[in-house]
């Protein structure tokens, strides 16, 4: 089995990850993928925010970007989530912050009044 299809495949014990501890934000598991489309992939579970997997919101993105530039030595990356809800994204580190990129879809939008 291969580290896509074992990331994939991966069914935590989310009761016993909530009684853990309440002050965990998430478990991250994340490998350098041998995949010329991709430098990394990656899975997030936060069952602590109300959702068991993250469905590629792009918040982990920015840790796991510093995380492989640095081994990487390369400022732009590719990154697959295998979540349930799979997703691709490109993230580019600048001086001051983490440019995300990828296609999106809408969920809700807003208005903020004074």
């Amino acid at each position: 089995m291969g580290l896509l299809s074992q990331l994939a495949s991966l069914n935590p014990d989310f009761p016993a990850l909530l009684n853990s501890d309440s002050g965990i934000p998430g478990v991250l598991i994340t490998s350098q993928w041998d995949n010329p489309d991709f430098d990394f992939h990656y899975r997030y579970f936060w069952p602590w925010a109300g959702t068991n997997d993250d469905l590629v919101t792009g918040s982990i993105q920015t840790c796991l970007t510093k995380h492989w530039v640095i081994k990487l030595k390369k400022n732009k990356l590719k990154a697959f989530q295998s979540s349930l809800r799979t997703g691709m994204i490109t993230t580019e580190l600048l001086t001051d912050k983490v440019l995300i990129y990828g296609e999106a879809v809408t969920v809700f939008e807003g208005e903020l009044k004074n």
